[in-house]
């Protein structure tokens, strides 16, 4: 799969020029130096460059063709490589859709489509190959060889990352600059490398087209290999800013978090982290389990990390008493042996070993963090040396934080060119400990999409005449919701006899399908205990929302009454992402979903796991679960979710759907109120 793109035999740059400085000599001069393969230049204005014989035109038997000439004329050089047969071709031109231009660019798209030509760009860096050193590409080196690929949406973040990984020995397999991505995206080099012996894919993305199909194969890849993300246009002027940079269209950012989660990719928050994450899982096995022992001659340190272990969730491992005895017997008896061991100021390399040793081998640790800050009497070369050797003889992920700038540096050199992960600070450690503990989760999880039944007639008619919050329950009764007893009443007397059939206490509110938010409206009245309230409230609220909108242009159905249920109020909605589709959001309910804005995201279809997840996402997910001896329908809740994401699916005709709230109580999730939008 994309062969030609990644491993052609013959080359041409269009473009190619004598001039140092421009792109297209940049080009040209990378591929001449390392490329296993041939190399022509094409420009009709030089005979030669760099000894090579310049062509006007591009010559036949060219796999990959790189174009580097100014974007108007590139719909015509594109033409002439689809003649001559070009399997792949490389747009490092730009003036397109990232600069206003989109009929320019489709007809790019078109052309490359019309001669099956795999086009990347326009508007990228280029493609570098360690494999066959290949640098298509006007970055100024190749990175060293490894088995990390890493595709980008910037091209400026690629050579950030690649400036990083030199100074740090980080060696890749593949580096792609995906620019507008007029054809080749993500999607497709998941496919690429999810198939190839890439071992570990990290990548940056303003934003994703194809949502749902990212989604597919984002799955079926972390499945076999770590996928890491970062993902920037995450608030509203983020996303602004890089719709403007590239021209793509920049989704939510809760949208991104839900397909990241239910696809299992990692997200990374900045190229540093990302590199983190890379080095993490490229170099180091996945944790058995989220116990982690702390190895230090610090004290200081070993506390921030011990900290960042429990604000991360993760577990300080409790060592049997063999090992406590084992570290009685070989550290001295300033040292501590429990968790963190702190070895003492003074340690050399072999109290590192005995103490390394001992904790690894103990089968209640599955992750080690060894902390070195630089003493009078610190071993520092050895004692990464003596990291290496000990982490060889035990397949357990082990970290290393050597603290510090110059003393410190052929230590991390050390480590690092034997795959161990070295970090500046102990918490970005336990960070990356923390994302391999939730990924070995994520293949362990089966993933169960449960069947939901519906009635599509109802469901049906329901949509055909959404106007009303009957016609909303009618909605959602055909997926199984359930309500309290409604009754929506178009006058007093007719209050009086819904609120006699429900039993007192009763709610009344407002409805209307010009009016919202009705509690800020003062449409909302509680706890009506007779007739008389019940008669005042009906009309209260009809004059509230006259008054409080000035008294023009709003349709009211009338008042709805109905039991009053105590219970957990939540808040369970259906929004429709332009790129990944139906997306359910679930949060705390009332008032407090604007306030706290506890929410979590999901993409539909949920599965029964994903709905759990959503729920442990939020920062009130104890009350869910119970608190204070009060137990809810949490199952029922998970239910809820998966129903509504299926709602979702099911009718593409609905833009938004708003539960708030929905009453958990110990047996039963009951609808108090919702909100439909729908285009029908």
């Amino acid at each position: 799969m994309l062969d030609e793109l990644f491993s052609p035999e013959k080359i041409a740059v269009l473009g190619a020029s004598r001039t140092e400085g421009k792109t297209g000599h940049e080009v040209f001069d990378n591929l001449i130096h390392d490329f296993e393969g041939e190399v022509v230049p094409v420009n009709p204005n030089a005979e030669e460059i760099h000894g090579h014989r310049c062509y006007e035109e591009i010559p036949g038997d060219v796999d990959l063709a790189v174009i580097v000439v100014p974007g108007k004329i590139v719909p015509d050089v594109l033409k002439q490589c689809g003649e001559k047969g070009v399997g792949a071709a490389i747009v490092i031109s730009a003036g397109f859709s990232e600069t206003g231009n989109q009929e320019l660019e489709d007809k790019v798209r078109k052309i490359a489509k019309r001669h099956d030509i795999d086009l990347l760009g326009p508007n990228v860096l280029g493609v570098i190959n360690t494999e066959n050193a290949m640098n298509a590409s006007f970055a100024s080196r190749m990175p060293e060889k490894g088995s990390i690929s890493f595709m980008s949406q910037s091209g400026a973040f690629c050579t950030a990352i690649l400036d990083y990984a030199k100074a740090e020995h980080i060696g890749f397999r593949h580096f792609v600059s995906l620019g507008n991505k007029t054809l080749l995206n993500e999607v497709d080099m998941l496919e690429k490398w999810r198939k190839d012996s890439t071992e570990t894919i990290i990548g940056y993305t303003e934003g994703i087209d194809n949502g749902r199909e990212f989604i597919d194969e984002a799955r079926k890849t972390s499945e076999e290999k770590p996928v890491v993300f970062v993902k920037s246009g995450r608030t509203s002027s983020g996303g602004a800013a890089a719709s403007s940079h590239t021209g793509s269209i920049a989704g939510s950012y809760e949208a991104y978090k839900a397909a990241f989660r239910t696809s299992g990719v990692i997200e990374a928050e900045s190229n540093r982290e990302l590199l983190d994450l890379a080095r993490a899982f490229d170099y180091q096995p996945l944790p058995d389990g989220e116990n982690v022992a702390v190895v230090t001659n610090a004290g200081g340190p070993g506390v921030i990390a011990t900290d960042e272990i429990e604000e991360q969730g993760l577990e300080l491992a409790a060592f049997r008493d063999s090992t406590r005895r084992k570290l009685d017997r070989d550290l001295p008896d300033e040292s501590a042996n429990h968790n963190p061991v702190d070895v003492i100021g003074d340690a050399g390399h072999e109290r590192y070993k005995n103490a390394l040793k001992a904790v690894l081998a103990d089968e209640n640790t599955d992750a080690v963090l060894v902390i070195l800050t630089p003493q009078a009497n610190t071993e520092i070369e050895k004692t990464a040396k003596t990291v290496v050797n000990v982490a060889s003889d035990f397949d357990k992920p082990l970290m290393a934080a050597f603290i510090g700038e110059d003393q410190v540096q052929k230590g991390m050199e050390i480590l690092e060119e034997n795959k161990i992960p070295d970090f500046q600070d102990p918490k970005d450690a336990v960070k990356s400990l923390k994302s391999m503990s939730e990924y070995r989760e994520f293949l362990e999880t089966d993933r169960t999409l449960r069947k939901v039944e519906y009635d599509k007639k109802e469901a049906k008619e329901a949509l055909e005449s959404m106007k009303s919050f009957e016609d909303a329950q009618k909605l959602l009764e055909a997926y199984g919701f359930e309500f309290p007893m409604s009754y929506l009443c178009q006058a007093p007397r007719d209050a009086k006899k819904a609120a006699s059939k429900t039993g007192y206490p009763v709610v009344a509110k407002l409805d209307s399908p010009d009016i919202s938010h009705k509690t800020e409206l003062e449409g909302v009245k509680t706890g009506l205990e007779d007739k008389k309230e019940v008669t005042d409230a009906f009309q209260t609220v009809i004059d509230n929302a006259y008054h409080q909108t000035s008294g023009g242009g709003i349709d009211i159905n009338g008042v709805v009454v109905q039991e009053q249920v105590e219970g957990l109020e939540v808040a369970i909605g259906l929004k429709r992402d332009p790129q990944f589709g139906p997306m359910v959001m679930v949060g705390l309910g009332g008032i407090y979903i604007e306030a706290l804005r506890d929410v979590s995201f999901g993409i539909a279809p949920i599965s029964e796991q994903e709905a759990g997840k959503m729920i442990e996402e939020l920062q009130s997910h104890e009350l869910f679960e119970g608190a204070r001896g009060k137990e809810f329908a949490t199952e029922k809740l998970k239910a809820a979710i998966i129903r509504m994401g299926e709602i979702g699916l099911n009718h593409s005709e609905i833009q938004a759907i708003d539960i708030n709230p929905l009453i958990l109580t110990e047996d039963s999730a009951l609808v108090a109120d919702i909100e439909v939008e729908s285009d029908q």
